[in-house]
């Protein structure tokens, strides 16, 4: 995938300077057509990087969510988007509202100002409010865009929630010890040098621990900043997502949950673009492109080019090996019997719930491992301080 440098013209005969993700130069002219947009010039160059905004997410969802409400109680999209922007004052969903509002006015339709939008409504938020205004279902289509986002949010809440915990717990763990290794032992230590005699072993073992640490300490951690920087620097790299991507599906380790957290996402997408109106292959192609997993991205994407010269779509889903064999299986189940949309939807919440069980299990685990763990290493250095104390107690004079 490449990043494309685009100047085209709007309806409007308007200029606009367009940044997007193509594996080549017509590809990328597509993408632009389809948005509505005329390409002026294409050439290739860095996308640039933009400051994420805080709450854009949750913003976008309520909006989504009483746009979706507006509608369906009678009221027109522009009347929905004046009303909204009216009463959200100067909040961030406000201001949303007025952008959409100001699209809707200058005659776009409410997709068109989605795709207007990507930061706050990335694919397929354009594709399936197209749909919805085609088949004159938008509210519905609205309302499933909001509970699929706020469903993802929920996931992705618990799961930072299911990790908070033991990030926190090793991290102050880790801070106690070295400032018991650091501040407190070195007082012991240096008793048993004004005395001019030697600690037990163990003792010792801690002291020079205590000793290392003090002495190699800043160049470890100018060590770790030099390795974050670096890891920053190559995660920035045009090509690093992918590469990253292709690492952990290639790995016996991390291959089962990175394509379960993949199925998850992708066979929900799928089932909300296939419940409004969308067919099978326009509607894997837009839940593929929607993906944050390039390697996978890049793999379905190839599937269905295979598919248009004449390939069985399940089956080249099936050859993507980015899926679960299971949810391969079950989507090529659901296609044959025209049960598609209903087979994505069970397969999102069974490896949603799949994964929140696991994590939890994990967790459960890994919090008693963990305290137990520091509870060793704590009563260790203080077990080491008692028997210096013990040994000193023991000196003749």
């Amino acid at each position: 995938m490449k990043h494309w440098q685009i100047r085209a013209a709007k309806a409007d005969g308007s200029i606009e300077e367009l940044s997007i993700t193509a594996d080549d130069e017509i590809s990328a002219a597509k993408q632009i057509r389809a948005r509505g947009f005329t390409p002026l010039s294409i050439r290739a160059g860095s996308k640039p990087r933009q400051k994420k905004i805080r709450g854009a997410s949750t913003a976008a969802t309520r909006l989504i969510r009483e746009i979706s409400t507006l509608i369906a109680a009678g009221l027109p999209v522009e009347k929905a988007l004046a009303s909204l922007a009216k009463f959200s004052d100067k909040s961030l969903t406000g201001t949303i509202a007025a952008d959409l509002l100001k699209d809707i006015r200058a005659g776009n339709s409410l997709s068109q100002a989605f795709a207007k939008l990507p930061d706050f409504f990335p694919p397929p938020f354009a594709q399936i409010a197209e749909a919805g205004e085609a088949s004159s279902s938008l509210p519905e289509a609205l309302a499933d865009m909001a509970d699929w986002r706020e469903r993802q949010e929920k996931f992705e809440a618990e799961m930072r929630g299911s990790l908070l915990y033991p990030v926190i717990l090793l991290v102050f763990s880790t801070l106690a010890v070295i400032g018991i290794l650091v501040f407190i032992v070195p007082i012991f230590e240096q008793i048993f040098v004004d005395m001019q005699t030697t600690p037990p072993a163990f003792t010792e073992l801690v002291f020079a621990t205590s000793h290392n640490l003090v002495l190699w300490g800043p160049g470890m951690i100018v060590g770790v900043i030099v390795v974050f920087l670096i890891i920053r620097w190559w995660l920035r790299r045009p090509n690093s997502g992918f590469t990253l991507y292709r690492i952990l599906h290639n790995s016996s380790v991390s291959r089962k949950i990175v394509q379960s957290l993949l199925a998850a996402k992708f066979c929900r997408i799928l089932a909300v673009l296939l419940q409004n109106g969308l067919s099978a292959a326009p509607a894997f192609r837009l839940a593929s492109a929607s993906l944050t997993d390039l390697f996978a991205r890049q793999q379905l994407q190839n599937a269905l080019e295979e598919v248009r010269r004449g390939r069985s779509l399940p089956e080249q889903i099936s050859k993507a090996a980015v899926l679960p064999p299971l949810a391969s299986e079950i989507l090529r189940i659901g296609e044959e019997t025209g049960d598609l949309a209903p087979a994505a939807k069970r397969l999102a919440q069974m490896y949603e719930e799949q994964l929140q069980r696991n994590t939890k299990q994990i967790m459960k685990i890994a919090e008693p491992l963990l305290i137990g763990f520091v509870g060793l290493v704590i009563g260790a250095i203080i077990l080491s301080i008692m028997l210096a104390m013990i040994s000193i107690n023991q000196i003749e004079y």
